[in-house]
């Protein structure tokens, strides 16, 4: 997490308000693109390992939630 901070730090030559806009705003846009990726019960995966990558985790605490 240092180099992240310190790039971003760089990136906004020392300032520290700036520097977080920029990480948040760099959050923000992540977050938006997972969000196209996943979208009312769909999943957008390009080969099979990618669907699993994705939903296996989030599959098994469900059920086990269900069950359990």
């Amino acid at each position: 997490m240092d180099e992240m901070e310190a790039a971003y730090l760089e990136a906004a030559d020392g300032d520290a308000r700036d520097a977080l806009r920029r990480a948040l705003g760099d959050a923000l846009q992540e977050m938006a693109t997972l969000s196209g990726q996943v979208s009312r019960g769909f999943v957008r995966a390009s080969r099979p390992a990618d669907l699993a990558r994705k939903l296996g985790p989030e599959r098994r605490a469900r059920e086990a939630a269900r069950h359990g």
